[in-house]
C-alpha cells in the first residue's frame, strides 16, 4: 500500500511538474508559454512545430532579433500575395558603386543589402572567385515587361514557372539579387558553387531550390538569393526545413503576434 501511494505521488508530482512548465514564460523577451506557443504555431507543418518546440528559447531569441530588423526584410511576395504597384525599397543604391562586379551599371539594390553583399563579395575574391551581380532591384513597370516577353517567347503556362507576375517578383522589394549567367550552368561554375556553400554565411537565401517547385512555384533558380539576414537564414535552416519560403510564409503570417508578446 505504502509502495502504490509513493508511485501515485510521483505520477502526480511529474504531471504538476509538466503542466507547470508549459505556463512558464519561455523567454524574458516574450510573455509566451509554451502553450501559446503552440497556439501560434498551430497552422504550421508538423515538423516545423516539432523542431520550433524541441528549442523554444532558441527561436525566440532568433525571432527577437528578427523583430529588430526592417520589415521590408522580410516582406512576402510570391504567387499567392502581391504588393502594391508601388512598392519600392526605402532606398536604392547601385552595387556598381561600391566596387562590386556587375553585369550593367545601372542595376540597383535595396541600401539595405549592400553591406553584406560587399562582405560576401570580397570574401569570395579572396579565393580568387568573381561574384557578378546580374540584376536587382524591379519595379512594377520592368517586371512587367519582362514577364509579358516570357508569355510571348515560351506561353503562359511556361513563363508562370520561370518569371513572377508584376507584383508578385521578390526583386520589386529590392532584397533578391539574380548571381553570375542566371540560367542553370551557373551552378557548375566555381562562384555558384561557392554561393550554395556560403551565401548563408552573410545572410542570402537561395529562393527556389531545386526540387521544390510545388511550394516555391517556381522552377529551379541557382542564382536568385535573397537577403534576409544571417539570423533571417539560422531560422530557416533550424526550424523552417530550410526552406525560405516556409520561413516568410510563417513571418508574414505571425509577426504581429510575435512582436505583441514581445516584452519592450
Amino acid at each position: 500500500m505504502k509502495n502504490s501511494f509513493i508511485t501515485v505521488l510521483l505520477l502526480a508530482t511529474v504531471i504538476l511538474s509538466s503542466c507547470f512548465s508549459e505556463e512558464k514564460r519561455i523567454n524574458p523577451s516574450f510573455n509566451l508559454t509554451i502553450t501559446t506557443l503552440k497556439e501560434i504555431l498551430s497552422d504550421q507543418d508538423e515538423r516545423i512545430q516539432e523542431r520550433i518546440l524541441e528549442n523554444p528559447e532558441r527561436f525566440l531569441q532568433l525571432a527577437d532579433v528578427l523583430l529588430s530588423k526592417p520589415e521590408e526584410l522580410f516582406y512576402l511576395a510570391d504567387k499567392n500575395h502581391a504588393v502594391t504597384k508601388e512598392q519600392a525599397p526605402s532606398e536604392v543604391v547601385k552595387p556598381s558603386d561600391y566596387g562590386i562586379s556587375v553585369t550593367r551599371q545601372e542595376r540597383e539594390i535595396s541600401s539595405l543589402v549592400i553591406e553584406p553583399l560587399q562582405t560576401m563579395t570580397a570574401a569570395a575574391a579572396e579565393e580568387d572567385l568573381d561574384i557578378v551581380f546580374a540584376s536587382g532591384y524591379r519595379p512594377y513597370e520592368y517586371q512587367e515587361m519582362l514577364y509579358n516577353r516570357y508569355v510571348d517567347q515560351l506561353g503562359q503556362e511556361e513563363a508562370d514557372r520561370v518569371s513572377a507576375r508584376p507584383g508578385t517578383s521578390q526583386h520589386q522589394l529590392g532584397t533578391a539579387i539574380d548571381f553570375g549567367s542566371i540560367s542553370d550552368e551557373y551552378a557548375l561554375t566555381e562562384e555558384g558553387k561557392w554561393l550554395k556553400e556560403h551565401a548563408g554565411e552573410y545572410g542570402f537565401s537561395l529562393s527556389y531550390p531545386d526540387g521544390f517547385e510545388e511550394i516555391t512555384g517556381y522552377k529551379w533558380e541557382c542564382w536568385h538569393y535573397r537577403y534576409i539576414t544571417i539570423e533571417g537564414v539560422e531560422m530557416q535552416v533550424d526550424f523552417f526545413l530550410d526552406l525560405q519560403q516556409y520561413f516568410i510564409e510563417f513571418w508574414d503570417l505571425h509577426k504581429d503576434s510575435l512582436k505583441e508578446a514581445r516584452r519592450q
